[in-house]
């Protein structure tokens, strides 16, 4: 992730964003991303852009407003720039990780 520079945040956003999911127990949507970005002092578009690669990496699911999983385009977080504020405003779906049968 090109946005997160030499220390990659990847992995404590992936952890967050999965212990937000347990809590909640339904689908993240941007409130729940943004207070979780101000409660741990991070920019939004950061975690925005490890759910587009967790989505593109098929760990989790972007469902449209009418709960249709949808894809995400990988150019979304491949850029060096930040996301726009009207990228991040276009996100009005949820989020989820993949389920998987472990048994």
């Amino acid at each position: 992730m090109k946005r997160h520079g030499p220390l990659s945040l990847k992995p404590f956003l992936t952890s967050l964003l999965h212990e937000a999911y347990d809590d909640k127990q339904a689908n993240l949507q941007m409130a729940d991303l943004r207070a979780l970005a101000a409660e741990y002092s991070m920019r939004l578009d950061d975690v925005v852009s490890t759910l587009i690669d967790l989505v593109n990496e098929g760990g989790w699911h972007y469902h449209h407003e009418n709960g249709e999983p949808t894809p995400l385009s990988q150019e979304l977080s491949e850029g060096e720039a930040r996301l726009s504020a009207s990228e991040l405003n276009k996100m009005t779906g949820s989020w989820s990780p993949v389920i998987t049968d472990e048994g």
